[in-house]
């Protein structure tokens, strides 16, 4: 450990405060106070908290090469153009897509490289995606088209099966239309490629009419894609280009996603149920998130979708059973019940569906919400696969989050939940929760933040998660200097900035701007509940 740790007393954080407008920079609870104040006026009358997902180079490039295809919305292609001509890449993907559309050369070689090496679970599945994207924007060099039958037919979440659906689609229709792509049968049959098609439409039309498919407008975009090769200017392509040109946001780009609202809500309610005069806000939040809990017992992203998922599932969890676990005790059962069910026998927890590859995020996710005294032989092997995968360094890869601190920070908390008497393992706990804990000392930058990876600049949201580990599982630390760069970070009206944190699909970046003041409000609840401000 450095010589930051121990004997630092809370008054000497808020006295090595810098200097603000009135002299004083504001200590960690009237920051608390302000940023509280300005997320609570952000939530509505039912409950939820709404945030706008920022706007993404790819799915605008997408939606603009739709528009072209079907000679549609003359005035949002130029507005399309225009948010590609300034749109800021976040990535060599993003970068190449959009110099691609832009008529700017591309340097399209050096992604494929880096795709090349890129490892992940989802694997050919992902890759399959990458490679359609790469493909409609016309960068994908001859030869080297997605083939879907790379992909292991078995279940998948509802938009992996219409991504896959569409690419076998595009797939067979790029053979048709190419004699140096190879016969058609290579792909698949006609019959095949029949009934692929009628899943897409079938898939589609059950959706509400004029809605961004599931919620997920890259979905929805590969698909429409797909449907031009065979229903150009049908009813079910007029509708999904009206969802998907009004779901774009004021700096005119097409968002991943067209809503995050229970993930959202779920997270702001944790962070303001401790923040003084906020209680019947949190309650009011935790009976809407109740509300919208699906049948199976789970809870999806946003309102929208009819996917559920272990994150959102154990995130509910967890919020209702801090709040009044006697009032939701339907709600918890049913939740408790389908993590249960979606444990993998190798102890893990996948994201969507038991069987898939376990997730770092999502088993610690599932350690945290369920109780250790009903599930502990559930808990045991899902807490051994995450001590597993710590890396020499006491790191662990991030999930579905961009920055280091993210999946330390989920993954701290779900080692504290195992109990004294779980003697060998609480003390591998112990082990690999000091090994985290100075991985993030260690790599601190120069002005008391974090960036998503060592060497990276600071940023608002890594460096938010990163204090609220250390506050809570090390608070012996001096955290003076990363509480004055959050406060420094704090705008007039309470509220905080960041760069884009979450990643889908995985690797690529998007950005719900409301998540850095809830991580902040977080990280002080942290600070000054353990006593480290």
């Amino acid at each position: 450990m450095s010589d930051r740790l121990a004997g630092h007393t809370a008054g000497s954080v808020s006295q090595s405060a810098g200097v603000g407008v009135d002299g004083q920079r504001p200590g960690a609870a009237e920051a608390r106070r302000r940023v509280a104040r300005h997320l609570a006026v952000q939530v509505d009358g039912e409950g939820a908290l709404k945030d706008r997902c920022a706007g993404r180079i790819i799915e605008s490039a997408l939606l603009l090469l739709l528009l072209r295809k079907e000679r549609a919305a003359p005035r949002v292609q130029k507005e399309l153009q225009d948010y590609l001509q300034q749109a800021r890449p976040k990535g060599m993907l993003e970068r190449v897509v959009a110099d691609a559309l832009s008529g700017r050369p591309c340097e399209v070689d050096d992604l494929l490289a880096g795709l090349n090496r890129a490892r992940h679970g989802s694997g050919a599945r992902k890759r399959l995606l990458l490679d359609t994207i790469l493909s409609l924007c016309g960068v994908l060099p001859d030869g080297t088209r997605p083939d879907p039958r790379e992909v292991s037919p078995r279940p998948q979440a509802v938009w992996t099966e219409l991504t896959l659906c569409a690419a076998t689609i595009l797939h067979a229709h790029a053979h048709a239309g190419n004699a140096e792509a190879g016969p058609a049968g290579d792909t698949v049959s006609g019959q095949e490629l029949l009934d692929h098609q009628e899943l897409l439409v079938r898939r589609l039309a059950a959706f509400p009419v004029r809605r961004v498919w599931e919620g997920n407008a890259l979905a929805h975009l590969v698909a429409l894609h797909a449907l031009h090769t065979y229903r150009p200017g049908c009813e079910l392509m007029r509708d999904g280009i009206e969802a998907l040109t009004r779901l774009r946001g004021p700096d005119g780009g097409v968002p991943f996603i067209d809503g995050q609202e229970i993930f959202v809500t779920s997270l702001a309610a944790v962070a303001l149920a401790p923040a003084p005069g906020h209680e019947r806000l949190a309650a009011r939040m935790g009976r809407y998130l109740a509300s919208r809990q699906h049948a199976d017992g789970g809870w999806g992203y946003n309102e929208a979708t009819t996917q559920t998922d272990v994150d959102d599932t154990a995130r509910c969890v967890e919020l209702l059973r801090m709040l009044d676990a006697a009032r939701f005790r339907h709600s918890i059962a049913a939740g408790e019940e389908y993590l249960r069910a979606r444990a993998n026998d190798a102890g893990g927890f996948p994201t969507y569906l038991r069987g898939h590859t376990s997730d770092l995020d999502m088993t610690a996710g599932a350690v945290i919400a369920l109780p250790w005294s009903r599930y502990g032989d559930l808990l045991r092997p899902a807490v051994d696969v995450l001590i597993d995968a710590q890396r020499e360094d006491g790191s662990f890869e991030p999930s579905w989050t961009l920055s280091m601190s993210s999946a330390i920070l989920r993954i701290l908390d779900a080692l504290a939940c195992v109990p004294a008497d779980e003697t060998a393992l609480r003390r591998r706990a112990d082990e690999a929760a000091a090994k985290a804990v100075a991985f993030l000392d260690e790599t601190r930058g120069g002005d008391g933040g974090w960036g998503h990876v060592p060497g990276k600049d600071s940023d608002v949201l890594s460096t938010a998660q990163a204090v609220g580990a250390l506050a809570r599982h090390a608070p012996q630390l001096n955290l003076a200097k990363p509480l004055a760069y959050l406060v420094d970070q704090q705008h007039e009206d309470g509220g905080f900035r960041s760069i884009a944190d979450q990643a889908g699909p995985r690797p690529l970046p998007f950005d719900f701007p409301v998540l850095a003041d809830v991580h902040v409000l977080t990280a002080l609840n942290r600070l000054i509940a353990h006593g480290t401000a």
